[in-house]
């Protein structure tokens, strides 16, 4: 029996694999098509999928195959080459500093993904099995059955827990009869991914988006590689347009009308039709079966939180599988996945509704649309489970999605604060992928308390003094910030979120949030419903 079965083979499903296997967990991928994405789907990587990426090692390849942070910026006009067209940056040198060691980066999906094989074959070797199909699955008590298909090949597998990584029209999703909920085809669209030179016309203004209005027009071109490869997205106005019946020579001229440019040389790589949908399933598991990315959840493109919302699904999913098959947390651990990670993908569904419907009216009335940031949900989301010990304190002030306000507060991300004056290590890059980190205060003289207690346990921690890691110029600001006194401290799991905060001296060390992890009898809240036997 193999420990985790991963089905899909785009950047939730691999990110998961690769992770699993930095963690010591053997996972096996299967993947029904032959290779990576040629499309560029997902493009936006947000400040808190390049921290984690950056957790992973993974930051500077990525950072390299994408986009300067100089294009984040947003174009608005009657057509590309509109004399009258608006531009508004939003790139790091635009902006207040965000706290983060990193910053959002335009990677299309196409390119990302060739990274997250390398990453996951280098780190589950002979395991990546692309071109092989799922088409059976029995689910009981114990874990998962499935009949594999490659190449006219079939073979039974057993392992125990799958992660369906298999995209918004997940297959095992459905046959485990998961419903989703929310919109559903919002929107008509027709992506057309061409090459064209058209690098010299932006060449004084790169963009990420280039959003196009004129009348009986509107779209956006989306940046690929900013000089020949562009996605152009035709958003449908109404039933006139029949999108499944337009020819290359259609698409030929729309690009040329969208670009303001009549004799433009345009080659067609490809086309798809979609309809934008934000929705969430009922659940995010059954049984040994978790559901992950847009198996999980799918949201419309406006605000790119579809494929981070996977990424961190990844990130939340790999150290709870791995704690549990390493054995320092209970297998009831693995119930903390769908309460921690489905109110952010109904906040993420929502925000990209949201944005959609307002981007439509735009483009129907000439208004600009209501932008506004969205730190707030990216960097602020917090989880509340029985993986993590509340305190009593409350949300910090702001609006939940535009405002990120750093805080110690249980169940959100460890605040950032640079280590040194070079500005190369963070307060994030303490977090340990294997086990608990412990950050301590100056005056905590219950330390060695705590570790005697962890060595005991056979209890994997990592213990780091903020007086040493810290700058004494930034270490009082830091403790302040995650409301603590000097003999305080916070535990963090391997994800970067804060799982436990004493201001000061605990009573019984770190004792508490052990045995959440460690005995299914301390972990309040709703027990999983197992599938009875024969449930598939």
């Amino acid at each position: 029996m193999i420990p985790v079965l991963v089905v899909g083979g785009g950047p939730v499903g691999l990110s998961l694999a690769g992770r699993l296997g930095q963690l010591g967990v053997p996972a096996v991928l299967v993947e029904q098509h032959p290779d990576t994405a040629a499309f560029p789907k997902g493009r936006a990587l947000s400040i808190r999928s390049m921290e984690i990426f950056r957790s992973w090692g993974l930051e500077k390849e990525i950072t390299a195959a994408g986009l300067p942070r100089e294009h984040l910026a947003f174009y608005s006009g009657r057509t590309l080459t509109d004399p009258c067209g608006t531009r508004i940056v939003t790139g790091p040198a635009s902006r207040p500093p965000v706290p983060s060691p990193t910053y959002t980066l335009l990677c299309s999906q196409d390119r990302l993904e060739p990274l997250l094989l390398a990453h996951a074959q280098r780190l589950q070797p002979g395991r990546i099995r692309f071109g092989t199909e799922l088409v059976d699955l029995t689910v009981d008590r114990d874990g998962v059955t499935v009949e594999l298909s490659a190449g006219g090949h079939h073979e039974r597998l057993r392992a125990r827990y799958l992660v369906a990584a298999d995209g918004a029209r997940s297959g095992i999703r459905g046959r485990l009869g998961i419903a989703m909920a929310g919109p559903s085809g919002v929107s008509r669209n027709l992506n057309i991914l061409f090459d064209a030179d058209l690098g010299q016309q932006i060449a004084d203004r790169p963009c990420a988006v280039y959003t196009i209005t004129q009348p009986g027009l509107h779209g956006a071109f989306l940046a690929v590689d900013n000089q020949h490869r562009w996605l152009f997205n035709l958003v449908a106005d109404g039933d006139e347009v029949d999108l499944d019946r337009l020819d290359d020579a259609d698409c030929v001229g729309l690009v040329r009308t969208a670009a303001g440019l009549p004799d433009l040389t345009v080659t067609v790589v490809g086309r798809q039709v979609w309809h934008a949908a934000a929705q969430v399933a009922e659940r995010f598991r059954h049984g040994p079966v978790f559901l992950a990315g847009d198996a999980a959840h799918v949201t419309t493109p406006y605000g790119g939180f579809g494929m981070n919302c996977g990424i961190a699904d990844a990130d939340n999913l790999a150290w709870k599988l791995a704690a549990v098959h390493h054995g320092w947390a209970a297998p009831e651990l693995l119930d903390t996945y769908e309460p921690e990670r489905r109110p952010v993908a109904l906040a993420s569904a929502a925000e990209s509704h949201r944005r959609l419907v307002d981007t439509i009216d735009a483009q129907r009335t000439g208004a600009p649309p209501r932008g506004r940031p969205s730190e707030g949900l990216v960097l602020g989301y917090h989880y509340a489970s029985a993986a993590v010990i509340t305190d009593g304190a409350p949300p910090p002030p702001g609006d939940p999605v535009a405002d990120y306000v750093p805080t110690g507060r249980p169940g959100h991300r460890l605040p950032h604060i640079w280590l040194d004056e070079e500005q190369t290590r963070s307060t994030l890059d303490l977090v340990t992928g294997d086990g608990l980190t412990l950050l301590a205060g100056p005056a905590a003289a219950w330390v060695p308390i705590a570790v005697e207690q962890a060595r005991l346990a056979e209890f994997p921690l990592t213990v780091h003094a903020l007086d040493d890691a810290l700058p004494q110029s930034t270490l009082a600001a830091f403790l302040d910030r995650c409301g603590l006194r000097d003999d305080g401290g916070l535990l963090l799991r391997p994800d970067g979120h804060i799982g436990w905060r004493t201001p000061g001296t605990p009573r019984n060390g770190i004792r508490e949030m052990m045995d959440r992890v460690r005995q299914p009898a301390q972990m309040p809240g709703r027990r999983h419903r197992w599938p009875a036997e024969g449930d598939t």
